[in-house]
């Protein structure tokens, strides 16, 4: 394995410092998060419960209470992911309303907010701690590769709409920001093993402990094996994968002003797949079965100081090494290093600003199918924020206005302004609004990448290629939001949002006129074939608007009650009018129940509901592809808390359904497959020495 660049980024990282807390582990989940942080919400009484004010970071970058976020987000606690039953990261993600997650086949996953729901997942940013997982190649997340413990997770802050001010591009429908815990939070011995019935299998150890008074440390592994979907013609698909995995995390409280987070992690697994190519001139496509490696790790660090009662600074920097060989072997280094100060001026204005660096360095294969034009690449990324906070009427009215501002290899010097503001008219009341600018930015695939993807019939073979295209613009997302959150106990809540989004200057392929766009066809010889070459454009805009909603209820005190509702409408258009297309890949009505029922001290039974309407798939310029039907999803499972130490947990998920799509891969990139339904799955924890059921 090569583990060379990965020990010369821990030693560069640990000798720059690194971070904030609104990266990673943040130490405020919530006020009095010390009595409360990792306990179960059931567990405290009614007069602690109204002492408790969710904390977000990621609205702001900074700590704020999540009734006074100016910004469509939602929290997914340690609670939620313990009681919800998931095998894996995407799952638990279903529980946010307004996102849309499904399966393309047993390795790959679609999540998207608020439209635009594809095979690369391009309009959304996702970290893990602060380091973004968001690939430079094709432009999207590859689930697969973060399947990271799930009890380790502190908290998923998850913002629908544009974070492009704070986080920078590619935040235009959404930031997906997971925070693992303080090493802290998980001393002594845990093991996990889970196992579920056409669905797989996956075993987890984590150790924790303390040297000193100033340091803690967590070290894991985890090791899963995934089971085929299954084709369309109900036999198993060629999609099992497996995934093993190793990390450490070490907390030191350098100061009373000083805290210094290093964490490390590697990860190797096997994949098979069947992905679409060429053998070479005169070949028509196939779909041959093959397994490939995946393999990489990283290094990130994070340091604050706390300056005084009203400004801290951070320092925060990762590297990041991969190896794919997903029918292109792609090699990359990604590195970044950011610096951020907040601080207050008197007593209502505030102000935060930051710098950062990034710089990612990639060495594509060649074949006869894709082609990296160069085939090493490095590329940087500078970038410095600002944003500035008024309270015009003290613990009322607030007001914040700010910009990213950012230059890139790709596309040059960019802009990502914002104005956001909330009013709090009454207790347990908020209404905000908002206007930002987001943009998503051209990856490699899209600006120095040929791909054959069809062949024409003919006697000369002739191949319609998609070629990068280096004059690409940034994809541009206008946003107007508007929102109402309504918590005057713990027993009720409801948060709701309005939005209109307007797209400008989409990337697609034009495949309306492929021949009439291309020109004249090149001409090879020796062998003889001709290539079709469509370049990447900036098409036209789109639009999408829609209606998310959430409740949250609390009937009993020990019986909880969930709802989310989302609708969604718009469409794109190509640059010569001649396509009216609804949002690809995305349905327009979804909702989701939860049900959580403390049985009795130790025992819990719990229920969600998922529903989708049907999604109208369609590719490359408007070519539409299979329909998904409308489909229910229903989990439900119960656990026991045992003596010893151990919880059993017994889960039924997708109950009452057969195998069936939930999404479709496009046409000319993998094969995709159906969930299985109906799985049964059984879960065993073992913590020695803690009360069970708890996270």
């Amino acid at each position: 394995m090569k583990t060379l660049p990965i020990t010369i980024a821990g030693l560069l990282i640990l000798v720059l410092g690194p971070a904030s807390p609104s990266y990673g582990q943040s130490p405020a989940s919530t006020v009095n998060e010390e009595s409360a942080r990792g306990a179960s919400l059931t567990d405290l009484s009614l007069d602690q419960l109204m002492a408790i004010h969710v904390k977000v970071t990621s609205a702001s970058k900074k700590a704020e209470n999540l009734l006074e976020a100016p910004a469509a987000i939602f929290t997914i606690s340690a609670e939620d992911i313990r009681r919800g039953g998931f095998s894996s990261l995407p799952e638990a993600l279903r529980l946010v309303p307004g996102l849309y997650v499904a399966k393309v086949n047993s390795h790959w996953w679609t999540i998207s907010a608020r439209g635009f729901n594809d095979y690369l997942n391009n309009k959304m940013l996702v970290l893990i701690d602060g380091r973004s997982v968001y690939t430079p190649h094709f432009g999207g997340v590859f689930w697969a590769l973060e399947d990271i413990p799930l009890e380790d997770i502190d908290r998923i802050e998850v913002i629908r709409g544009p974070g492009g001010t704070l986080w920078g591009a590619n935040a235009v429908n959404g930031v997906i920001n997971i925070i693992t815990r303080h090493s802290g939070d998980t001393q002594g011995f845990s093991v996990k093993t889970s196992s579920g019935t056409d669905e797989g299998s996956a075993a987890s150890m984590r150790y924790g402990d303390r040297v000193g008074d100033r340091l803690s440390y967590r070290v894991f592994g985890k090791a899963a094996y995934w089971e085929p979907g299954i084709d369309s013609s109900g036999m198993p698909a060629f999609d099992s994968w497996n995934m093993s995995q190793g990390g450490i995390r070490l907390d030191f409280n350098l100061s009373k002003k000083d805290d210094l987070t290093v964490e490390s992690g590697m990860y190797e697994g096997r994949l098979r797949a069947e992905i679409p190519s060429f053998t070479g001139p005169g070949a028509y496509q196939t779909m041959p079965a093959d397994s490939y490696i995946a393999r990489g790790g990283h290094v990130l660090s994070r340091w604050t100081r706390r300056l005084s009662e009203d400004s801290s600074g951070s320092l925060f920097g990762y590297c990041d090494w991969s190896d794919g060989q997903s029918g292109v072997d792609d090699v990359r280094n990604t590195c970044k290093v950011e610096f951020q100060h907040d601080f207050q001026i008197r007593r209502r204005h505030s102000f935060v600003w930051g710098l950062s660096l990034d710089t990612n360095a990639d060495t594509l294969s060649e074949s006869f199918t894709v082609r990296g034009t160069p085939t090493r690449l490095r590329t940087t990324t500078a970038s410095i924020f600002a944003q500035y906070q008024l309270e015009i009427v003290p613990g009322r009215w607030r007001f914040s206005t700010g910009s990213k501002f950012e230059h890139n290899s790709y596309t040059g010097f960019e802009i990502q302004p914002q104005i956001r503001s909330v009013w709090l008219p009454g207790k347990g009341h908020s209404i905000w609004g908002a206007v930002s600018r987001a943009v998503r930015t051209p990856s490699r695939a899209y600006n120095s990448e040929e791909y054959k993807f069809a062949r024409l019939p003919g006697v000369v073979p002739t191949y319609l290629t998609a070629i990068g295209n280096p004059a690409l613009e940034a994809e541009v997302m206008t946003a107007y939001e508007f929102g109402y959150r309504f918590n005057p106990t713990p027993i009720f809540s409801l948060d709701g949002t309005i939005f209109y989004n307007h797209y400008a200057n989409l990337i697609n392929l034009n495949l309306v006129d492929p021949l009439g766009v291309a020109g004249p066809p090149r001409i090879h010889t020796n062998p003889l074939y001709a290539e079709v070459a469509l370049p990447w454009q900036n098409l036209g805009p789109g639009q999408t608007h829609g209606l998310e909603l959430y409740v949250k209820l609390r009937p009993l005190s020990r019986w909880m009650l969930a709802a989310g509702v989302t609708e969604l409408r718009g469409n794109s258009v190509n640059m010569n009018d001649s396509l009216n297309l609804p949002v690809a890949n995305s349905t327009g009505h979804q909702f989701n129940v939860q049900s959580r029922f403390d049985i009795a001290r130790h025992v819990e039974l719990d229920a969600s509901l998922y529903h989708y309407n049907g999604v109208a798939g369609y590719v490359f310029g408007g070519i539409p592809f299979q329909d998904v039907p409308t489909h229910n999803r229903v989990d439900a499972g119960v656990s026991f808390g045992l003596k010893g130490g151990f919880t059993l947990s017994l889960w039924g998920h997708d109950l009452g359904a057969g195998h069936h799509w939930e999404n479709r891969p496009p046409l000319f990139t993998t094969s995709g497959s159906q969930v299985p339904g109906q799985v049964v799955a059984l879960g065993i924890m073992w913590r020695p020495g803690e009360r069970p059921i708890a996270p």
